[in-house]
């Protein structure tokens, strides 16, 4: 991403968004402040781009703050999003672990702090640490869940209610539930046009089910959402912060 002339002396934060990262949960402290050695922590502005679909992994990233999209170009200009990341979330880990080729490119959605890390130091903890194995394990089966999750509902869902299940599931957890992305972005992830998507949120705002404010949408009506994306309150999908559980010793 860059030389180490940004590369600073690790700070307790650095260790502490390490030790919360799910990829990195449940780490013996000696190996979180060994890994915290090789940290870059990066500003980096809305728009920046961290890499390309097709480029080589040279780091994996860490979210501090802000949010990261990853998505794949199509010739049109159209976006398909496969995930969104904040804190203290991992990007980059696929093409890290299996030494291919980045499958998407990766933006800055909001502006924030990233701890970049070089692959190899990843790497070879990986080969030492069961620990992050089976995190690593986990999280690639979240990853296959999720993408299959999104075929699905591209198949069987109509628009509407796969605005209504994107929503909930990028739910910022608050009173009410907060949605802090632009419509764009919601439509990439949706698979709709800007303009249907902008229809659909107006029609459930008329429903009272949401409120639509600048840069964000308030979910004020949780029940309703859920039954209409075919989702029970149980099955809400969780914060993906808590995708991975440590392992049991």
């Amino acid at each position: 991403m860059a030389d180490d002339s940004a590369r600073t002396t690790p700070d307790p934060q650095i260790t502490a968004t390490l030790a919360r990262c799910p990829l990195f949960r449940g780490l013996p402290e000696e190996s979180l402040a060994a890994l915290a050695e090789h940290v870059t922590p990066f500003d980096m502005g809305t728009g920046s781009i961290l890499w390309h679909q097709g480029d080589e992994p040279l780091d994996l990233v860490v979210v501090q703050s802000g949010l990261l999209c990853e998505f794949q170009p199509s010739p049109s200009g159209r976006r398909s999003v496969l995930h969104l990341k904040g804190p203290p979330q991992a990007v980059g880990d696929i093409a890290i672990f299996d030494r291919r080729p980045h499958l998407a490119s990766a933006e800055v959605l909001r502006e924030g702090v990233i701890l970049a890390i070089p692959a190899t130091p990843v790497v070879a903890l990986a080969e030492s640490c069961v620990q992050l194995t089976h995190n690593v394990v986990l999280l690639f089966a979240a990853h296959v869940r999720t993408l299959a999750e999104q075929r699905t509902d591209l198949m069987i869902l109509d628009l509407a209610r796969r605005v209504a299940k994107a929503l909930l599931r990028l739910a910022r957890h608050s009173d009410p539930w907060t949605v802090d992305i632009g419509v764009t972005v919601l439509a990439n992830l949706a698979g709709g046009a800007r303009q249907s998507v902008s229809a659909v949120l107006s029609r459930l705002e008329r429903r009272g089910w949401l409120v639509l404010e600048p840069g964000r949408i308030l979910l004020v009506d949780l029940a309703a959402l859920q039954r209409y994306a075919g989702l029970s309150p149980v099955n809400t999908p969780a914060d993906p912060r808590d995708t991975v559980p440590p392992l049991a010793g």
